[in-house]
C-alpha cells in the first residue's frame, strides 16, 4: 500500500526550542510528509528556517492549535508518543507499540491521523495520552532512552516507508463519530453498573486503544451497540422490579 501522506499530520505538542521545530521539518520533508500542525505556539524565529533549510515551505504552512483537545476534535486517529512506557496492563496509556508495527498493523489510508511529538523537557502528559488512540515509542539504551524530538521523528517516519508495500483487504469500516459514540455507551454503563468512578478514565483508554487496534467495521459498530442497548434495558428491568418489590 501506497501511503496517502496528505492524511497524515505531525503534531509538535507545545516545542521549547526552534531549531527542533526546523529539523523535524526537514526530517517531514525527507519522508514525503508536509502537514504539521503546532500545539501551543504560533512563531517561528530565525533559528527554525535556517534548521529547515529546503523544508521551510512546511513552517509557512503549518497550522496552530491552542490545545491538543482541540486536534482531537479534527482528527480520526492521534498517535501518541513517548519514551517512557510501561508493561504494566493495568498502565494502558502507556503500553508501548513499536513504529513498525503501527504502520505495518493498524495505520489505514482512508482516516486522518496526527503523530504527536510531546515537549523536549518532559513529553506528553498523561492527560494528552489519554486522548491518543495509539501509544508508539522507539526501542533504546534503557539508561538513555530519551531521543532528540526530531530524530524520535525521523525514526518514526522512516518506518513508514519501509511498510509501503504492505496491502490490506477493503471493509466498510467505523468511522470517528461512531467509535466515538460507542466509548461514551461504554463510560455511561460503566456509571450505572457502580463501576468504581476512579477506575473509568483508564479502563476508557484501554477500551480506546482496543477498539483502535481492531480496525472495528461498521458492522461490528452496529452489533456491539445492540448488544449495549439489550444490556441498558435488562439493566432498567431489574432495578424496576427491584423498586416494585421494596
Amino acid at each position: 500500500m501506497i501511503l496517502n501522506r496528505d492524511q497524515v499530520s505531525i503534531v509538535l505538542v507545545e516545542p521549547e526550542v526552534q531549531g527542533n521545530i526546523g529539523a523535524a521539518a526537514r526530517s517531514m520533508k525527507n519522508t514525503f510528509f508536509k502537514n504539521l500542525i503546532v500545539v501551543g505556539t504560533s512563531f517561528f524565529d530565525d533559528d527554525a528556517f535556517a534548521r529547515a533549510k529546503e523544508a521551510s515551505d512546511i513552517l509557512g504552512s503549518a497550522e496552530y492549535y491552542s490545545d491538543l483537545k482541540e486536534v482531537r476534535e479534527n482528527f480520526d486517529v492521534l498517535v501518541g508518543t513517548s519514551a517512557v512506557s510501561s508493561e504494566n496492563m493495568r498502565d494502558y496509556r502507556r503500553i508501548p507499540m513499536k513504529p513498525s508495527v503501527f504502520w505495518s498493523d493498524h495505520y489505514r489510508n482512508e482516516k486522518k491521523t496526527g503523530i504527536v511529538i510531546g515537549r523536549e523537557g518532559d513529553g506528553l502528559k498523561n492527560s494528552e495520552l489519554e486522548l491518543c488512540d495509539f501509544f508508539i515509542t522507539i526501542p533504546g539504551n534503557p539508561d538513555y532512552p530519551v531521543y532528540n524530538l526530531s530524530h524520535a521523528l525521523t525514526l518514526i517516519l522512516y518506518e513508514s516507508m519501509l511498510n509501503e508495500e504492505v496491502d490490506y483487504p477493503e471493509k466498510d469500516r467505523a468511522s470517528r463519530e461512531e467509535i466515538e459514540i460507542l466509548l461514551e455507551n461504554i463510560n455511561k454503563i460503566m456509571g450505572k453498573v457502580n463501576f468504581p468512578a476512579h477506575k473509568i478514565p483508564n479502563t476508557m483508554v484501554m477500551f480506546r486503544r482496543l477498539i483502535s487496534r481492531s480496525d472495528m467495521a461498521r458492522s461490528e459498530f452496529y452489533r456491539i451497540m445492540g448488544i449495549m442497548r439489550k444490556i441498558e434495558i435488562a439493566s432498567r428491568d431489574m432495578r424496576n422490579e427491584k423498586d416494585g418489590s421494596s
